[in-house]
């Protein structure tokens, strides 16, 4: 009996030791064909990320995603899945798993060698407007950049909600994936309050919202999915209901449900095409006063094989491999007028780097599986956008990644058009931004504020709107 303790310990200890030689040898690989997304790489090593755990944090993250047979381990889980993970019908095409959030926690942003598209020169930097008296709002007109006052020093960010709780359905059912949002109606009345306190930090800007449905309210067979506390257009109803009356409101529910008979959202990715995109925007030209542009009117080009993040967050289950043997078109349309965009790190403008960004990308390449990055190249803390529209106005859009697809309709009727995801902002180890600080420095005449059911019932999403305007 000693001699076999010997041998099976030996032989552990063997396969252990293999591991480590060959992770050591090994090349780390970049990208997750089964799990359709791209890996982790290696920190970049700083005595303070070390002190404030971030280091440790991100080197175990980077461990996990090129752990040797990574791949092959999650292959056979997701095998073993299959064995006891079906839905309550007894339907194996099906699935229903509860989701706990992760898209809100931050967007995704195009690797430039993904992408053939000619961009422009980094461009100088955004340049404030010169206020008349030191005291005064600045006036439009570009002028030098003033001498920089020293900067307070940064407040102490809030810590961040740790709970990880329910907040929706994912449903797979043949080859559509949908997320299904769960109403919590005092979430919804708090997100309702930030964007009025949005609008009454900012006096003099119009304040536009619009809430979008997704998907899920459409596409379920499942009636339970998309009534009750699954019912996305009372979600938007009572959302707008708590908005102040000088807020003007889109109903670009409307506008979608008379078009479900076409391809207005991805079957494999949680967003909508950008066809989509464009009723909700018809609805938002009737709303805020604008002529849309005819459908027709736009250039348009084509991505096949695009397997979108419905896959990758169901990727463990074998009834995922319907979306990936099914994959989506996806059509973007072009803007009609020309425009200049450049995104930063931050919202800095008048310091920061700039680098060059396409609004719509033509020439994503096949090493970039996720092709809804073509849109202003994902997600970017701050992004700006010059239009060639003689006398337009300005707008300041706030947005997570449903509002990529919208943006490109906006520059056929502003001038110069502001982007900030309020993701990236008022967070421990993320830059700070105060958005009166912001149109003190750059006017804007418009603010639009664009999310989808899972942001208006999201806590942490909530709370970032508020910091905005320095508010918890």
């Amino acid at each position: 009996m000693k001699y076999l303790y010997t041998v099976l310990l030996s032989l552990v200890v063997l396969a252990a030791a293999a591991v480590g030689v060959y992770s050591l040898v090994d090349v780390d690989a970049t990208e997750s064909k089964t799990e359709n997304r791209h890996l982790a790489g290696p920190p970049e090593f700083s005595l303070s990320a070390l002190l404030d755990g971030s280091y440790i944090s991100d080197l175990e993250t980077y461990y996990a995603d090129t752990f040797p047979g990574r791949d092959m381990l999650l292959s056979a889980n997701k095998a073993l899945n299959g064995f006891y993970h079906f839905s309550g019908s007894g339907d194996s095409n099906k699935l229903v798993v509860d989701f706990s959030g992760g898209m809100e926690q931050g967007g995704q942003a195009l690797n430039p060698d993904h992408a053939t598209d000619v961009q422009d020169p980094p461009a100088e930097p955004e340049t404030p407007d010169q206020p008349e008296e030191p005291d005064t709002v600045p006036v439009d007109g570009e002028t030098e950049l003033p001498e920089t006052p020293d900067q307070p020093e940064e407040p102490e960010q809030p810590e961040e909600p740790h709970e990880v709780t329910s907040v929706g359905t994912i449903v797979i059912d043949g080859d559509r994936a949908m997320d299904i949002p769960t109403a919590t109606d005092s979430i919804i009345d708090s997100y309702a309050q930030a964007v009025n306190n949005l609008q009454a930090a900012l006096p003099g800007v119009r304040t536009i919202s619009l809430v979008t449905p997704n998907s899920g309210q459409f596409y379920t067979a499942d009636e339970d999915l998309h009534t009750g506390v699954h019912d996305q257009q009372a979600m938007i109803d009572r959302c707008y209901s708590g908005m102040d009356e000088k807020i003007v409101t889109v109903d670009a529910y409307s506008a979608l449900a008379a078009h479900t008979d076409e391809y207005i959202y991805f079957r494999t990715d949680h967003h909508w095409t950008q066809l989509g995109a464009y009723y909700a925007y018809t609805a938002f030209c009737e709303a805020a006063g604008f002529e849309a542009v005819a459908l027709d009117q736009f250039e348009t080009g084509v991505y096949e094989n695009f397997v979108g993040s419905m896959y990758t967050y169901t990727s463990a289950y074998p009834q995922s491999e319907a979306l990936k043997n099914n994959p989506d078109t996806l059509t973007y349309y072009l803007p009609i007028v020309e425009t200049h965009a450049r995104y930063y790190a931050d919202a800095d403008f008048a310091n920061s780097t700039a680098y060059p960004v396409s609004v719509v990308y033509r020439g994503i390449t096949e090493q970039e599986s996720n092709k809804y990055m073509c849109f202003l190249g994902g997600d970017h803390p701050g992004v700006t956008i010059e239009c060639d529209v003689p006398d337009g106005k300005t707008c300041l859009v706030l947005k997570e990644s449903y509002g990529n697809a919208f943006i490109p309709f906006l520059t056929s009727h502003y001038s110069k058009i502001y982007v900030i995801d309020p993701r990236e902002f008022n967070q421990e180890g993320k830059p700070s931004l105060d958005l009166r600080e912001l149109v003190k420095a750059y006017p804007v005449d418009d603010l639009i504020v664009i999310n989808y059911p899972f942001m208006i019932s999201n806590t942490a999403y909530v709370s970032w709107l508020n910091r905005l305007v320095g508010l918890k």
